[in-house]
């Protein structure tokens, strides 16, 4: 199978293929992931008729996608660009995201929200074996069967189903990736719980899932939220102020430390920030003086991240 993929990802129709092992691994590579999607899937999927959510929706116009732009490639001899297409949606789209974010589902208690991912992976995964079965004969067999008690070698070729990719269901997706980014920041772990989420967007978006990968509590509403930046802390610019100040350079910095931020930010939108010394007024230039900013939200301190499609707030 290795062998094959790396024929069919060799080079366009007309040009010459230069045979290198490291094309041998790659593909090897991609298998061996591909089984590590199709083993973890097995135990927790099922061939049920379950409509999908909003996620699935957009998994399922992804794979729509996929169908066409791969049948279009095939049509045209294109081999690389189909395979191309296979593999991107096989590890970017399906593991990387989707998996990512409806593993919760697929391990809580039953009912619609877990046989929707049930169906939703069963069918990508049958889907990825008809696709690769020219190419990769036994690898898409052994799917396929277990999948489905058949051959793999006697069906037809997808057809697409018709589904659109969901806004709603990317917009989730964006959300999760950057809930995850955000956790990585913090040096948390991927499993940990935030303190709760609220999801702000133009979109009615479903919550189950971002739940899951916040390991909180996820509250969806539409429309922005209402922000309010409060000065906090002054935080003093030793390398400004000790070269222009030198020996008064200390009292200063103890003085900016101890006045209210608020009214330092204000001085500093002036041009320069008065401090009183000793009783003595002494003129520093505003970028001596670093204002901390905290991001409130209905009176409690937020961290915000905006996407295009949402704004999320993430108690601290």
């Amino acid at each position: 199978d290795a062998l094959r993929q790396w024929g069919a990802m060799g080079g366009a129709p007309g040009n010459d293929i230069m045979f290198q092992w490291k094309e041998i691994t790659a593909a090897s590579r991609f298998q061996q992931k591909l089984w590590s999607i199709f083993r973890f899937s097995v135990p927790l999927i099922a061939r049920v008729d379950a409509p999908p959510g909003q996620v699935g929706r957009w998994l399922l116009g992804e794979l729509d996608q996929l169908i066409r732009k791969a049948t279009l490639a095939m049509d045209g001899f294109q081999f690389d660009e189909t395979m191309k297409a296979i593999r991107g949606f096989a590890w970017e789209v399906l593991a990387d995201n989707y998996i990512e974010l409806v593993k919760a589902r697929l391990y809580g208690p039953d009912g619609p929200e877990k046989r929707a991912a049930q169906s939703t992976l069963y069918t990508a995964l049958r889907t990825i074996s008809l696709l690769m079965a020219p190419f990769t004969p036994f690898i898409s067999e052994e799917i396929h069967h277990a999948l489905t008690g058949e051959s793999v070698h006697v069906q037809s070729w997808p057809e697409p189903s018709g589904i659109e990719i969901d806004p709603a269901g990317l917009a989730i997706k964006e959300i999760a990736a950057a809930l995850r980014r955000y956790k990585a920041e913090k040096g948390m772990a991927l499993n940990s719980p935030l303190p709760g989420i609220v999801v702000y967007s133009d979109l009615a978006l479903e919550t189950v899932d971002l739940a899951g990968v916040a390991n909180s509590e996820v509250e969806s509403r539409t429309g922005s939220p209402q922000i309010e930046m409060k000065p906090v802390a002054v935080k003093p610019q030793m390398k400004i102020l000790g070269p222009r100040f030198k020996d008064k350079s200390g009292k200063i910095i103890k003085a900016l430390s101890a006045m209210d931020p608020a009214q330092v930010a204000g001085m500093k939108a002036g041009g320069s920030i008065r401090v009183e010394v000793e009783s003595e007024a002494v003129e520093v230039p505003a970028e001596a003086a670093e204002i901390v900013v905290e991001t409130l939200s209905a009176g409690e301190a937020v961290d915000i991240l905006r996407l295009e499609k949402a704004s999320v707030l993430v108690r601290r």
